[in-house]
């Protein structure tokens, strides 16, 4: 059973919720990345990022270079969405001391080595 509006049934992200890596992965956060110069569209994969990053990696406000063959100075611009048919939510914005406050005096989700 569906609803028309899922980000109802699960709040939209926000870096108040899941700062980390690791974070958005335990809550299974789907991620993508589009280019700002050629339009490539990229599915991220969470567990793939944090083996390269690491778990505590913040995602949020960072915009790497377009792995593009033929893309020149283009940068890769990420979003989340919490639910599958939600709202996409663009990470472009760094998270701010509210949101690294909250990180720091939160438990700990990723049970794995830091």
């Amino acid at each position: 059973m569906g609803t028309k509006h899922p980000d109802v049934v699960v709040a939209p992200p926000s870096a108040m919720t899941a700062l980390t890596l690791a974070e958005m992965h335990v809550r299974r956060w789907e991620l993508k990345a589009v280019c700002s110069c050629c339009g490539i569209k990229l599915r991220v994969s969470l567990p793939a990022m944090i083996r390269t990053y690491g778990p505590d990696a913040v995602w949020w406000g960072r915009k790497p270079a377009c792995p593009g063959l033929e893309c020149d100075g283009g940068s890769l611009t990420y979003a989340a969405r919490a639910l599958r048919g939600g709202s996409w939510v663009s990470m472009a914005q760094a998270p701010g001391d509210v949101a690294m406050a909250a990180y720091s005096k939160r438990q700990r989700t990723y049970p794995g080595p830091r």
